[in-house]
């Protein structure tokens, strides 16, 4: 994931713990190094088994930072102490049990124990284990002791096939999904990050719809599914239990990781979702771009190309508005936000969306321009926006990254509804 990051003063604290996926650490360091970030790592004992520290030396610029530095006669300040003063954001990649254990029991035993148990700062944490020692009471009791701690953001372990030959749940978390974490909580620009959704339920659509033709060809749009994915992820990283509706993706499915997800195709499929989901939650951002046409016909064959426009003429149709329909059955207690895209200035678009937002049932519409050079479709364009609301308040994010664009409305729009 090429994100490149402008702010090259970062500093990332890297904590590799004695787990095998710390095999997978070295490319991370790249990662991250090529994007600017400044870097340091601490090994454990058992993760210096696993890796070579000249190697996460040479790939982060910065010696390697090993146990045993932890008394050296040429500190003259503790150093689990300094280095966490020096971070900005650390990060545990990956967490062992052992480490878990010794963290959130209070045993300091240790440099990286040490360090856990002195930092204040933003703390990532991405867990790997066998299956077995993942599901095992004691260290989910522990894992559960440790989302009470403010300043951690857990990146739960994905499932697949892991060292041991076993399929379950219990790899590290994608390397690209560590440094969206890590541009979360940049976006919160030196305010603390905080878990403030917990116990809410957000339901969220993205990507686009597709309506058949024939069995060769079908109407679709450009939306490739980015903006709902980092509004599903920046609502789960502050606490939120997250549904996401989408059609099919265009962005690195790593990035999905953590979400629960329903994949549909058609607008008929998009309704049917919502129905079954619509009424447990308490946010619903209708991020889709829902296809504005299908056709009324179920063709299994290819057309020729010179019957298409005759079908195209005799079976074509409006698609209902789902935003519309969805906002009849809207409880007083749920917020409904709606996105539309639009051309040309905001001042010629100002009246048609707030109409919309009347004419669409919902409580928000952002209105995002499409027609400004480096922003729009996928996962690389920048954003700019204008919020909208019911009591005609307009609140302009201004040209930032999606992930940031997501913390914001969401920043934005959670308070006022408390």
């Amino acid at each position: 994931m090429k994100t490149k990051n402008t702010n090259s003063t970062i500093k990332i604290l890297l904590l590799i713990t004695g787990s095998i996926a710390a095999v997978r650490i070295p490319l991370l360091v790249s990662q991250l190094a090529k994007e600017n970030y400044e870097i340091k790592c601490v090994l454990s004992k058992n993760a210096e088994k696993l890796i070579k520290p000249l190697s996460l030396s040479t790939l982060s610029r910065n010696p390697c930072i090993l146990e045993d530095d932890q008394w050296s006669n040429i500190q003259s300040t503790p150093l689990h102490i300094k280095l966490c003063n020096w971070a900005d954001i650390l990060i545990i990649a990956p967490l062992t049990a052992t480490t878990l254990s010794k963290w959130v029991t209070g045993n300091a035993d240790g440099l990286i124990p040490s360090i856990l148990m002195a930092n204040i700062k933003p703390i990532i944490v991405a867990p790997a284990m066998n299956t077995q020692m993942w599901l095992n009471k004691a260290v989910k009791k522990n894992y559960e002791n440790l989302q009470n701690y403010e300043n951690v953001l857990s990146l739960e372990p994905s499932e697949g096939l892991l060292a041991c030959d076993a399929a379950g749940i219990g790899k590290m978390p994608p390397n690209d999904l560590i440094q969206l974490a890590i541009e979360f909580i940049i976006s919160h620009n030196q305010n603390v990050y905080r878990k403030d959704l917990i116990d809410k339920e957000i339901l969220i659509t993205g990507g686009c719809t597709s309506e058949k033709i024939d069995a060769a060809r079908h109407i679709t749009n450009k939306s490739s599914g980015a903006m709902g994915l980092l509004l599903s992820q920046v609502a789960r990283f502050r606490g939120a239990k997250v549904k996401y509706i989408h059609g099919p993706l265009k962005i690195d499915k790593d990035l999905t990781d953590g979400i629960k997800r329903y994949e549909i195709e058609t607008s008929y499929e998009l309704i049917s979702a919502l129905k079954n989901q619509i009424s447990s939650c308490d946010y619903f951002f209708m991020n889709a771009a829902v296809s504005d046409f299908k056709l009324n016909t179920d063709i299994s064959v290819k057309i020729p190309k010179n019957k298409i426009s005759d079908l195209i003429d005799k079976n074509f149709e409006l698609v209902p508005d789902i935003l519309k329909t969805i906002s009849e059955s809207k409880k007083c207690n749920q917020v409904f936000v709606g996105f539309c895209a639009f051309t040309g200035s905001i001042e010629e678009a100002r009246t048609i969306i707030k109409e919309k937002i009347t004419e669409k049932g919902c409580d928000y519409l952002f209105a995002n321009p499409i027609d400004r050079a480096g922003q729009g479709f996928g996962f690389f364009a920048q954003n700019e926006g204008w919020l909208f609301d019911t009591k005609n308040m307009e609140y302009y994010i201004k040209k930032t990254s999606k992930i940031d664009l997501a913390n914001k409305l969401i920043t934005h729009i959670i308070p006022h509804n408390k």
